[in-house]
């Protein structure tokens, strides 16, 4: 359950910044800024979970699909 909440927030952010960046410049979309300060920090932790603890993403992958039964 958590890492769905996670998922979700993660997701969440990246739209938020995304319409942020949109909104705030409205003559055309920043990619740069869209991808730094909302892709970027949002991946950032899964990916430093990855890297430092692989058997932690595997075991929610599996809970994850596990749930959907």
């Amino acid at each position: 359950m958590k890492v769905k909440i996670f998922l979700t927030l993660s997701l969440a952010w990246i739209i938020f910044i995304g319409y942020f960046t949109w909104h705030t410049t409205p003559k055309n979309f920043q990619w740069d800024e869209w991808f730094w300060f909302g892709v970027v920090p949002a991946t950032a932790p899964y990916l430093l979970i990855f890297i430092w603890k692989p058997n932690v993403i595997a075991k929610c992958v599996k809970a994850v699909f596990k749930d959907d039964n």
